[in-house]
């Protein structure tokens, strides 16, 4: 007996297989979602070796997008321009910047995004159309690379210093200062006993120089006194010379011989108060014109005056 088959059947099967498989989907791809990415530009200047389209671009370590392209800046070409997928929601702002980073021992470079604490959100693209840029900064590698040339560079110009330094010229003249420095020592050997004598004699010289300087203000007011009594001699003798003066007037107009005689003696008596008093002025200028000196050179108590400077030709 042959079976008979119900197409209507087997086709109403198809139909209604079909139409689940179709719902089905739908279902997952509405529940898994769908990432949407904005296009973000980075300009590095430095090699970008091991890092690759798709490559990721991380924030804080987290996956947020993707690269999309790399090429040399038409406008620059010696920094790379690196075309950035970056998904929308991630915290991209003015003062966010992108490092070169490489994956462990792999060698597998990515673009790591940080900061973008305090800025503006930098939406891309830009209100007029243009695709926003993310600043970058020299990589770990990069900084190291940079210090080992500069380090490099400061060892080659030491050397070449060090060259210039110890030239044959320059190392005669070291051993010839060596050799007067051995000299200048055996010479202080020989005369240890002559310089234990000159510093003895140093010292006592400081210790009298400092009671010298002690017995400056003794001898000033000494000098202040002295010239208290000069000046006070000075006056009795000017008062004297007139009371003597005014006597010689008075027995000048006398006509006898005794008082002639005494007028004779009035004015020698007169003449030498005169002097004297001339004396004692003369002294006391130069008791003053000493204590002014002292005053301003004291050490002149114990070397002397100054000598005076060299004649032209001396």
């Amino acid at each position: 007996m042959e079976t008979k088959v119900n197409y209507v059947l087997v086709g109403l099967f198809v139909l209604v297989l079909t139409a689940a498989a179709i719902v089905a989907g739908l279902w997952l791809a509405s529940d898994l979602g769908v990432t949407r990415y904005r296009p973000y530009l980075a300009y590095f200047h430095e090699s970008v070796a091991g890092l690759n389209p798709s490559a990721a671009v991380k924030y804080r370590g987290v996956d947020v997008g993707l690269v999309r392209a790399l090429s040399l800046d038409p406008a620059d070409p010696t920094r790379v321009q690196v075309r950035l997928d970056i998904a929308e929601g991630t915290p991209v702002r003015t003062d966010t910047y992108a490092i070169l980073k490489f994956q462990g021992l792999t060698g597998i470079a990515f673009v790591e995004l940080e900061g973008g604490a305090h800025g503006r959100p930098l939406a891309s693209p830009l209100p007029d159309g243009r695709t926003a840029v993310i600043p970058t900064r020299p990589s770990p590698a990069g900084r190291l690379d940079e210090a080992v040339s500069r380090a490099a560079a400061r060892i080659d110009e030491l050397g070449a210093r060090l060259a210039a330094v110890l030239d044959q010229e320059n190392i005669q003249a070291l051993h010839h200062i060596l050799a007067n420095l051995d000299e200048v020592t055996a010479t202080l050997a020989r005369n240890r006993g002559n310089l234990d004598r000159l510093l003895t004699e140093t010292a006592r010289f400081s210790r009298d120089l400092a009671a010298a300087g002690e017995s400056l203000p003794q001898l000033s007011r000494h000098l202040n006194r002295l010239l208290t009594d000069y000046d006070r001699l000075a006056a009795q003798l000017t008062q004297a010379a007139t009371v003597v003066t005014r006597l010689g007037r008075e027995l000048e107009r006398t006509s006898t011989a005794t008082g002639r005689d005494l007028h004779q003696a009035i004015l020698t008596l007169e003449a030498e108060i005169q002097r004297l008093s001339l004396e004692v002025g003369a002294s006391a200028r130069e008791l003053r014109r000493l204590t002014r000196r002292l005053s301003q050179n004291p050490n002149a108590l114990i070397y002397g005056p100054p000598q005076p400077p060299p004649g032209p030709g001396e």
